[in-house]
């Protein structure tokens, strides 16, 4: 059975029976008088569908003893065609979602109206339908799919609304194999991305300068896109978890840790990596102790990892580890609280979206790819570091998926030193 079509039947088997589903791919979103944001189509929706088109929409019917699918899109139309670029076929949508057959979304409306006020079967009518309910999930500019479900309440009182969320959420936390190629891939070309980066890494630039650098990078090698927007924190600006693409004009140092948090996407299925070089090609002093800390807790969290764990016994294990070694370095003492030093999370899913669609306090399984991201940030000694891993939940341990994007000491020294004789 084609991917696709092996999660759509996943869903149909975890819907009630005589019941509807409804996704959109919502709309793009506005940015000024005459320009919108980039479209992206809502995750849930291309997860069954891998259609990225705004103004589409998918249902999923089933019956007693019967299950259909709808792909619906936006009717050809010349026009819109000169103004915002090509739509795709019926044939491309079927193409690429594996869905025989699309309709018009001129005619979804009344596609509702047949399957929830007409449709049955031996069995009965339609007596539930699944809808979407995200907050900001929109169907147009000014309808979002709460205001829809709403809509819906009151023109079928007798349809039963709930939230797909949770099924499409849980369905996403493990993931197939061909999930795992992807996310792979994006972590590969995230790692000759960096590469370039660290070319290039000298004093004198400024910060934007590496990240203008890693996404030219990706655009140049078959337009890979960015997973989210690059950080590249040099200095004490590193102690800010996400220093923002607009501030990032400080110059590097020499004797600088750059902190980079950054990532491309395959086919939709985003990388997240965070590394910590020195600007001069040594960790020297506090650089070193503190460097070494967030190493040893990185790689003691991987160790830890199993099936059963929460993302909160992560956390928890991160914060003692972080703790422990920071006083054994005397770089805090034992009466300091460790959250003064370390303020974020160990870890997220990472999937379709970066921090992706997860219930957190499920425990771990199988098949779930997450990150490990272990963090020391000192104002005071104007010194952040930040080492990111992603790694897959498999046969009760997790592997390391970015394991080819060096992070030891001895490796990275080496690497800034190789580069420094060229």
């Amino acid at each position: 059975m084609h991917e696709l079509e092996n999660r759509r039947e996943k869903v149909f088997n975890l819907m009630k029976e005589n019941s509807a589903m409804i996704l959109f791919s919502g709309v793009a979103k506005i940015c000024s008088e005459d320009e919108c944001y980039p479209f992206q189509s809502n995750r849930h929706f291309f997860y069954l569908t891998n259609i990225e088109q705004e103004h589409s929409a998918l249902i999923l019917v089933k019956g007693v003893g019967e299950r259909k699918t709808y792909l619906f899109l936006d009717e050809y139309d010349e026009v819109k065609e000169k103004w915002t670029g090509k739509r795709l076929t019926p044939e491309e949508a079927e193409e690429i979602s594996q869905i025989h057959g699309t309709m018009s979304m001129n005619s979804l409306e009344s596609m509702m109206d047949l399957i929830l006020a007409q449709y049955n079967n031996q069995y009965g009518k339609i007596s539930s339908l699944y809808i979407d309910l995200t907050p900001e999930n929109k169907i147009g500019p000014a309808l979002s799919t709460l205001e829809y479900e709403k809509q819906i309440r009151e023109k079928y009182n007798y349809i039963e609304t709930i939230n797909a969320y949770p099924i499409i959420r849980d369905l996403r936390m493990v993931k197939s194999e061909e999930e795992i190629k992807n996310i792979v891939e994006a972590i590969e070309i995230t790692n000759t991305g960096i590469s370039q980066l660290l070319i290039s890494l000298k004093p004198g630039l400024r910060e934007h300068e590496l990240s203008d650098e890693f996404e030219f990078y990706g655009k140049k090698h078959d337009r890979h896109p960015l997973a989210f927007s690059t950080i590249t924190a040099a200095g004490k600006n590193a102690t800010c978890l996400h220093h923002p693409i607009e501030q990032q004009n400080d110059i590097i140092r020499e004797n600088d840790l750059v902190l980079f948090d950054l990532g491309f996407a395959h086919n939709g299925y985003s990388a997240d990596i965070s590394r910590t070089y020195p600007v001069n090609g040594k960790f020297e002093g506090n650089q070193k102790l503190i460097y070494e800390a967030v190493l040893e807790c990185n790689k003691a969290v991987i160790d830890f990892i199993k099936p059963g764990l929460t993302i909160a016994d992560l956390q928890a294990y991160a914060r003692d580890f972080l703790k422990n070694k920071c006083v054994e370095y005397k770089l805090m003492s034992e009466d300091e609280d460790i959250v003064k030093y370390y303020y974020h999370n160990v870890s997220h899913h990472l999937g379709l979206d970066t921090h992706d669609s997860a219930l957190r306090e499920k425990p771990l399984e199988n098949g779930n790819v997450i990150t490990v991201e272990p963090g020391l940030y000192f104002a005071k000694f104007g010194i952040g570091v930040r080492i990111e891993d992603d790694v897959l939940i498999h046969n009760g341990k997790a592997e390391v998926l970015s394991k080819n994007i060096l992070k030891e000491i001895r490796d990275i020294e080496k690497l800034l030193s190789f580069k420094g004789k060229r």
